[in-house]
């Protein structure tokens, strides 16, 4: 059995990477059978330096190449101990260095040009023979990548993955101590536990729900890492408070989730505007109300009262359509 291709395109890079080090090898042979010392992987800076008409240096090679700046380091050195390649200070830049080929380059690279044309034509025919036009489609999927980074398009799929995971529960007296102690974690790590806040954190049902607010809670593989709450300010009017969620659990899409919830619900009840306070330290936070749309602004009527903490915060809001 081949496990690389059990695992599909799991182990794409790695199987990409086999077929690479199979096609090297090939050509590795045949400057061994050859009796010319020359390996594959110092081909491409070899040729584009043997093909220009001026000196290049390292980051011109690499911007030519669309390789790294250590891997152009790298090849150079293999270059230079093989007497092919020599270096010098540029002129109106001292600390570029300059590569150009020596005799010694200059006469080997005469000499493999009709070998590079029989190793283009062989490897050529072999994806013909394989009915893949390998070329059109290396072209295709450096295309996209262009368009959606790979980085990208897998850390999207993780946070969708993660965001569905996410339950998020209405208020349940049993969850009133997970209230307190989940906000209670970042105000002490922040800020002070003001007595605005003792007062809410203590009696949600009194202070939030019962003012024609809510609160909802996530839950992540059964245990609750997260709250948040939402306070009527007027018959149009809303603002998200005391929202948090454990540490441990952060960045996994809980605070969002609730964010979502919190939204949805705000406009299930007639909300036109959403308000909020926040702080420049909650970067996390700050990041995901604007995400969401929110925007800063001066500072209105809030329901949660006036803290000692937010003569630096920032209110902002969310105009609903």
């Amino acid at each position: 059995m081949d496990f690389i291709k059990e695992l599909g395109y799991l182990a794409i890079v790695s199987r990409m990477k086999r077929l690479t080090d199979s096609l090297m090898k090939g050509g590795g042979n045949v400057y061994q059978s050859l009796n010319i010392d020359f390996e594959p992987r110092i081909f491409t800076v070899f040729y584009l330096i043997l093909t220009q008409e001026k000196p290049l240096s390292i980051s011109e090679i690499s911007s030519s190449l669309q390789i790294s700046h250590p891997a152009v380091i790298q090849a150079a050195k293999m270059l230079t101990t093989k007497g092919l390649i020599d270096s010098f200070q540029d002129d109106k830049d001292r600390r570029i260095r300059r590569l150009v080929l020596t005799a010694k380059g200059k006469r080997l690279g005469d000499s493999l040009h009709p070998i590079w044309n029989d190793i283009g034509a062989a490897t050529s025919e072999l994806f013909v023979e394989a009915g893949v036009d390998m070329l059109s489609v290396i072209q295709k999927i450096e295309n996209r990548l262009e368009k959606e980074n790979l980085t990208e398009k897998i850390l999207k799929r993780i946070k969708e993955r993660q965001f569905d995971e996410v339950e998020i529960l209405d208020y349940s007296p049993e969850y009133k101590e997970h209230f307190r102690a989940l906000n209670e974690e970042w105000l002490k790590k922040y800020f002070n536990v003001e007595e605005l806040d003792r007062k809410i954190l203590n009696e949600p049902e009194k202070e939030i729900i019962k003012k024609g607010g809510a609160v909802f809670f996530a839950c992540l593989d059964s245990k609750i890492v997260g709250t948040a709450a939402l306070l009527k300010v007027d018959e149009t009017t809303y603002e998200i408070c005391k929202m948090a969620v454990t540490e441990k659990a952060q960045g996994q899409q809980a605070g969002r989730k609730l964010a979502d919830m919190v939204l949805k619900k705000a406009k299930k009840m007639g909300a036109k505007k959403i308000i909020l306070k926040t702080d420049a330290r909650l970067r996390h936070a700050l990041n995901l109300y604007l995400s969401l749309g929110f925007k800063v602004a001066q500072a209105e009527t809030t329901a949660s009262g006036k803290h000692e903490r937010e003569k630096q915060g920032i209110f902002m809001k969310l105009e609903l359509t």
